[in-house]
This record gives C-alpha cells, structure tokens and sequence, in this order.
C-alpha cells in the first residue's frame, strides 16, 4: 500500500502511512513541506518507510533540507535512517536527550519491544543515524523553523513552528476529526508521565499563539491555542479522576475501573464510541498504557509525600 497524500495547505502535505497493523490505518502521518525549505516532520516507522519514499517522490521532491523528529519513539522517528540515506544533505533535528539513541538505538529499540510487543515488531526496527547529521534541538531556529522543547509525552520531545503552523507530535494529545463538528482526543502520557512537565509544555506552546496544529496522530485543526487549552484542561481532569482512584493502585481492577471512568467523564474521550471496533481495541491497549504512565505518577507523589 502507498502512503496517502492530502495537500493541506500550498506546500504542506499530509502523508497518511499504513503500518500493517488492524486497526492502524488512519492513524500515523508524517508531514512534508514542499519548497524553501524543504523538510518532514516525523518519518513513521520503518515498516512504512518505502510508503513514505514513494509519497515524496510522487510530490516531486528531490532535495531535503530538515528531516524533524518531534521524539525518537519508533512510529515517528523508526524510518530516520532509510529517509536519510535517499536525502544525505538533510540535516536531522531532534531533542538533545533524543541524539544518542539515534546514534545507537539499540536500547531503544529494546524498550520499545518491552513496552509495545506485537505492534513493536510490525513497526520495524530502527537503524543508527551517523552523528554528523543529528542537530540539537536546543534554540534550533534556522529558516522559519524554530524548536521549542515540549517535554511530557517523552523527556525527549520536542515541537516545530513554521509560520502559523504547529508541528506538536504527541505534546497536544492524540486527535482524530470525525466530523466537521466532533473529534477525538486523548492524552498520551505513557510511564513515566510527569504532569506538571506535561502542562509546562503546553502552556509554552500556547503562548506561541499558533493558528494550526499538525499533529502526529493524526491530522490537523486551524483551532490550535483552544485545542491545546482544552488537552491541558482533560489531563487536570484525568488526574483528579485518577487520583480519587489510586487507593486501589495496586488491584487488579484499577485500570479498568479508571477507563470506565475516564469513558463517562471525560468529555473529549466521546468520539471513542464512534470508532468501528479495531480502532477501539487500538485505543484501549493505548488507553491502558496512559492510564498507567499517570498512576505511577501519582503514586510517586504519594510515596514521597
């Protein structure tokens, strides 16, 4: 299968990329500006990286200046060294926590079977990237491109301005548009999640003023300072929903008695019950980990208290 090409906007193109995993195929993208510069912000997976050669060779692109990795986790930055061996004069910008895995990434790709399993595998293994590539993302700003380190999703993440777009990885949550009038987001706050790092980032996005937020799964919104508002808002309620519950931490039932909750209460979680029925079952497994990153959290804060 080719990777989905949508024009967003004059130059900027959505790539739509289609590991072969049920249940994924709306739901990893990677974004391409066409021009000066030229760059793409997260690869994909390696799996998916002939997907995502062929889309920018149907776009005629030639010549890459930037190839953007919002954080190392290998269904955005799995195919770094596929797409850097076809462009060799791209430099490759990522957080500087995020530089010595790219360089050897054999730790993480270790954990990232630990932590995913199955879908680990069928995203493919991610190869080493010479280090005379790799740029720190720290005060990064050439080209109309500035970096603004958005730890919380990862310690190692970052986001991308370019004119009055966002490029903001996972640091917004994870989106889906479902109709002209509703969506989907939830947060994505994998062990472990520190919320107070989480809602630091956000509030440095938000006081970039961006107009569009491209997000890493999965699309775009024109509405971006309220989106971001509004994700801030729903990890405050998922930890006081969850921080009523951590009582029961250590009981077989938590996480799901959480997720029944989360479901009930959480009002930007409704467009879950729109989706068909191996989306769903994605989204618990991704539901499950969040769920767990925020207790450790939390129970951090009460082991120490």
């Amino acid at each position: 299968m080719d990777g989905m090409i949508e024009q967003i906007s004059n130059r900027l193109y959505q790539v739509t990329l289609f590991p072969k995993i049920t249940g994924f195929d709306n739901f990893i993208c990677a974004w391409v500006h066409k021009g000066s510069p030229s760059f793409v912000v997260d690869p994909g997976p390696s799996a998916t990286s002939r997907q995502l050669l062929k889309a920018l060779q149907d776009l005629n692109i030639l010549h890459l200046d930037y190839i953007l990795i919002t954080h190392i986790h290998i269904d955005h930055a799995g195919a770094v060294s596929e797409l850097a061996d076809v462009f060799p004069d791209a430099k490759i910008v990522c957080h500087p926590a995020g530089i010595p895995h790219l360089k050897d990434p054999s730790r993480l790709w270790e954990g990232s079977l630990k932590t995913l399993g199955d879908i680990g595998k069928a995203y493919g293994p991610i190869l080493p990237v010479a280090g005379e590539r790799l740029v720190d993302a720290e005060g990064f700003n050439a080209d109309n491109i500035i970096s603004i380190l958005t730890p919380g999703h990862s310690p190692h993440h970052a986001s991308y301005e370019f004119g009055d777009h966002l490029f903001a990885g996972e640091a917004g949550g994870v989106f889906e548009q479902q109709s002209p009038d509703s969506f989907y987001l939830r947060p994505a706050t994998p062990p472990r999640f520190f919320l107070n790092v989480s809602i630091n980032s956000i509030d440095l996005l938000m006081g970039r003023d961006p107009t569009t937020i491209c997000y890493g799964h999965y699309g775009v919104t024109h509405d971006a300072k309220e989106m971001l508002a509004k994700h801030r808002d729903q990890l405050l309620l998922w930890n006081r929903i969850m921080g009523e519950e951590i009582g029961n931490f250590h009981e077989k039932e938590f996480v799901r008695t959480c997720m029944d909750r989360l479901l009930k209460d959480d009002p930007l979680l409704q467009g879950f019950f729109r989706l068909d029925a191996d989306q769903k079952e994605r989204e618990i497994f991704f539901l499950t980990n969040s769920i767990r990153g925020f207790a450790l959290s939390l129970t951090d804060s009460t082991d120490n208290a």
